[in-house]
């Protein structure tokens, strides 16, 4: 009995000294999973909070790409994770920022060192958590022109796109096409007399007017000239006497000047040829009054060149640098107002006068901006960047309201680099977002330059809008036509739709989207288009890509097909932007 006691003693001893290794195994063993679970936990806050700081990061720094000029961009995007917690080269963090696949995209990572106290149990001491962000930033659409001049240039040939730059007075019916500068609130509700209007309110009036935006390459040489061709409002009729018989009678006489009776005349160009009646001169800008509202002022016309700033998406707080303003004119009258006396050769008299224009600031005669380009400012030693051409006819530069004017301002603008006039100066201008243009020419097949769409912007939706169309003798149709230098095959867009008039008058969406004919074609009229707003949807393909390294490439056009020898006085106003939030995170 005593010897079983013995053994099981023996036998228990032996289990306890198994029992307390297995334990002190078990122990360590679950101490080291709880320890990786709370580090696995505390790696996610870490992760999140480094996640966090990526996004903000490329989202801050993106809306400075493609240019990333000063490497605005990569700095921005440092500093933004900075006050988020993370400051490169502290601790050890690493912050890499760089270019994502596209120019217009922002890559940030952000590397940051962590010591583990619980992994060094396990002998891991310390990891590295490491969090990435790509953002996008889709650059406001640019509008009319990839070159460096909007509209028409009537001394050469190769630059006339068949369309003139325009600005309304603000006492114009909104019906005869400027959605953004007719109707003001100073004039009476019936200005207002189409689509937007409700209770006889503009709600598309920005007196802000129009921008252009100026795109200054790195390593510019010479000074930054903007000019504009014909700046001031001057009364010639839609087709410059073709349905004006004052205004044929005036324009003929002057045509009869010679250059030596003109003071500070100069150039090739006649006095015969510059001064022509009739729409079919390349001159003829079709300067316009309106008696709407009963008004009988003309359009004062104001143009700023402002600085560029830190962001592209909003000119209007932009530094200004110069500035110029114009009176208009009614030169069939002796005393320049629409309901002067009428006299046949009042302008001709105005074109002989070396009186400075009473109004205009700077000072200048009548002759020297008349059907002439005008420096509206020179800026030395520009720097790379976007500088912005304002138009508006709402306030004078000193403060004061402009005259309460009706009618259209047509012109075209150009821009060089001292002298250098030609497009291969390498700077470009372009209708900032939205823009109005009046078309005049006679033909059946006109293209001119629409929007850039970019790479980047593969599988999203162009959105067009447009006011007012189709003001010609006979009905035609409208089109998007793809870069020539695109991947799209066939010369046209597919899968196109928009807003048939009549739609919704009160305020956007503009009606219900329907198909367009084959090839994204939307007919148009007079009749159903006059002071409609249209909006015109056209998907790009997942796969488009374009040569967006040449400055005129990526380049969609806008094609205006009418009958041969149909008359075409159009005034109408566009404004583009891609579907989608301007900033993203892709990545």
């Amino acid at each position: 009995m005593h010897r079983f006691v013995r053994r099981a003693h023996e036998e228990n001893t032996k289990e306890r000294g198994f029992y307390m290794v297995w334990f002190a195994l078990t122990f360590v063993t679950l101490t080291a999973f709880a320890g990786l679970a709370i580090e696995y936990n505390r790696w996610e806050n870490i992760g999140n909070r480094v996640q966090k700081a990526a996004d903000a990061a490329a989202l801050a720094g993106a809306v400075f790409m493609p240019e990333n000029i000063g490497n605005k961009a990569f700095t921005t995007a440092r500093t933004i994770a900075s006050q988020n917690g993370f400051t490169d080269g502290s601790n050890g963090i690493v912050i890499t920022v760089a270019a994502g696949k596209l120019p217009n995209q922002l890559k940030v990572v952000i590397a940051v060192p962590t010591k583990n106290p619980f992994g060094g149990i396990v002998g891991y001491g310390s990891t590295t958590i490491q969090r990435k962000a790509v953002a996008e930033y889709q650059l406001p659409q640019n509008m009319g022109a990839p070159q460096n001049s909007f509209g028409n240039d009537p001394e050469s040939v190769a630059a006339s796109p068949q369309f003139w730059g325009n600005v309304f007075g603000p006492s114009s019916n909104k019906s005869k096409g400027d959605a953004t500068q007719s109707a003001s609130s100073r004039g009476p509700t019936s200005l207002c007399d189409s689509d937007n209007c409700p209770s006889g309110a503009n709600k598309d009036y920005d007196a802000s007017g129009y921008f252009y935006g100026i795109d200054v390459p790195a390593g510019a040489s010479g000074a930054l000239n903007v000019q504009v061709f014909d700046p001031a409002f001057v009364h010639v009729g839609d087709q410059c006497g073709d349905s004006d018989g004052n205004a044929k009678t005036s324009l003929d006489q002057a045509a009869t000047l010679t250059a030596a009776q003109i003071p500070g005349y100069t150039g090739a160009i006649t006095p015969a040829v510059r001064y022509a009646s009739a729409g079919s001169s390349a001159y003829c800008t079709g300067d316009n009054y309106y008696g709407d509202g009963s008004n009988t002022q003309n359009p004062w016309t104001v143009w700023t060149v402002r600085a560029p700033d830190v962001s592209t998406w909003d000119p209007t707080n932009n530094p200004i640098l110069c500035q110029a303003e114009f009176p208009g004119v009614y030169p069939e009258t002796s005393n320049d107002l629409p309901n002067g006396t009428v006299s046949a050769s009042h302008l001709k008299t105005l074109l002989q006068s070396a009186t400075n224009y009473a109004g205009t600031n700077p000072a200048r005669t009548f002759a020297s901006f008349f059907r002439q380009w005008v420096q509206i400012c020179s800026v030395a030693n520009p720097v790379q960047g976007t500088y912005f051409l304002q138009v508006q006819t709402v306030t004078k530069i000193d403060g004061t309201v402009t005259p309460l004017g009706g009618g259209s301002n047509r012109y075209s603008v150009r821009v060089g680099l001292g002298s250098n006039f030609a497009t291969s100066n390498n700077v470009r201008v372009y209708g900032n977002q939205k823009m109005s243009i009046y078309a005049n020419a006679t033909g059946a097949d006109t293209r001119f330059y629409l929007t850039r769409i970019l790479p980047g912007e593969a599988g999203h939706t162009l959105i067009v809008q447009f006011f007012d169309v189709g003001d010609a003798n006979q009905p035609g149709s409208i089109s998007v036509l793809p870069p020539p230098d695109s991947n799209i095959s066939g010369g046209a867009f597919s899968g196109c739709s928009y807003t048939a008039p009549p739609g919704n008058a009160t305020g956007p969406p503009w009606g219900t989207l329907v198909s367009t004919n084959a090839g994204c074609l939307i007919p148009v009229n007079n009749a159903s288009f006059n002071g409609q707003w249209i909006t015109f949807d056209i998907p790009i393909p997942d796969t488009y890509t374009c040569n967006e390294s040449d400055p005129l490439g990526c380049w969609t056009r806008l094609r205006f097909t009418y009958p041969s020898g149909t008359s075409v006085t159009d005034t109408t106003t566009w404004q583009a932007y891609m579907l989608g939030d301007p900033v993203r995170i892709i990545q």
